[in-house]
């Protein structure tokens, strides 16, 4: 099955970019209908309605069909989930793990609840593979929820290097939400790496040291499109320093979340930010009725990432997050980077502070 152009899906050497719902539902069930061997799924946000219970036909058919076929959901991230739906699947086939469930005589509880499997990764038959923000929920889908629908980016890449190294990061996560006994000591560890694609060849590094790395050297310019925007110590010192270097540093924001009290942080210290120097967007969609954008996007200098990570001390260190970074800026990332600002404005100095909510959230910024 040829990977088809969605959304404004333009073709890189290794990836291909959708940021519709609908667009990218349709074309990851296609593939999972195709599958002849095995098909993984890795999701935060599994809810039972009409997307997710489209996928769930799906798996479970291929399950019937002799595929090896294996969930994993992140037990708060999918805590909605109705047990029904993990017993029918399992029932035709399917295994289903969850990633740190809720144990509360556990010693550890506290720890396991902070730290979440955030990753989303489709891998169907180690031939194509998706990685990036869309869950599996009617919120993303213009189809089911309207035209309020949320913003967000999907890679896909029948790339080996690629897959191969999203089958590292599937399995990694697989181990912990199988809490075997030899695995409890990753479960407190999230060792998140991204994943560059440099030419022809693949490769990961620590996400946090990379980051910082690239970050240090960027000469030009620094974007980041967060939907949950926490710096936190190096990641907000190094763009404050970079402001100070006269680097070009620019942060998109949507203008409203599902989550009122990050808002407040993420505008609280986008608005001092602002104060510095710093160029900030809000999006707000491409007509009257406001979108929320979920899209997670990152460049700095001539490299464009896009995954599951969020600019904050959760994705960095607690939670099991995925970043794919690529070079040059007139690819897919670039594109779809460029439709995000035409739907976006300036802000200016009515930018919100975060009020009362800043103010006492803000202390506490690392846990949210």
């Amino acid at each position: 099955m040829a990977v088809i152009d969605l959304g404004f899906a333009v073709a890189t050497p290794a990836l291909r970019i959708i940021t519709e719902g609908d667009d990218f539902y349709a074309h990851a069930l296609k593939s999972i209908r195709s599958a002849r061997r095995r098909v993984r799924l890795m999701i935060y946000i599994w809810q039972d309605d009409e997307v997710g219970r489209a996928f769930e036909r799906a798996l479970i058919k291929k399950a019937v069909q002799g595929v090896d076929v294996e969930l994993v959901v992140d037990a708060i991230g999918s805590f909605e989930l109705p047990a029904a739906v993990i017993t029918r699947l399992t029932e035709k086939g399917v295994a289903v793990f969850t990633h740190h469930r809720l144990r509360l005589l556990s010693r550890a509880w506290f720890r396991y609840l902070i730290r979440r499997n955030h990753r989303k990764i489709l891998i169907v038959d180690d031939r194509i593979a998706y990685t990036g923000g869309f869950n599996i929920m009617r919120e993303c889908s213009r189809r089911h929820y309207g035209y309020r629908r949320w913003l967000d980016m999907m890679a896909v890449t029948r790339h080996r290097g690629l897959i191969a190294r999203l089958i590292e990061q599937y399995e990694d996560a697989g181990r912990r939400a199988r809490h075997s006994r030899w695995a409890t000591r990753l479960l407190l560890r999230s060792r998140n790496k991204v994943i560059v694609v440099q030419g022809g060849r693949v490769f990961s590094f620590s996400m946090s040291r990379w980051l910082k790395r690239k970050m240090r050297k960027a000469r030009r310019k620094i974007t980041i499109a967060m939907p949950y925007f926490i710096p936190y110590g190096f990641y907000w010192r190094i763009l404050t320093k970079k402001l100070r270097e006269n680097v070009e540093v620019e942060i998109i924001l949507s203008e409203g979340s599902d989550l009122p009290w990050i808002d407040a942080v993420s505008f609280h210290m986008a608005r001092k930010l602002q104060k510095r120097g710093a160029r900030i967007l809000l999006y707000h969609g491409e007509g009257r009725a406001r979108r929320f954008s979920h899209t997670k996007f990152m460049q700095i200098d001539s490299w464009l990432g896009t995954g599951s990570a969020n600019y904050d001390y959760r994705s960095m260190v607690l939670n099991l997050d995925t970043l794919v970074f690529v070079r040059g800026e007139k690819n897919a990332l670039g594109r779809a980077c460029a439709a995000l600002k035409k739907h976006s404005r300036r802000a200016e100095k009515e930018l919100w502070n975060g009020g009362v909510r800043a103010w006492l959230m803000t202390p506490f910024r690392w846990l949210l």
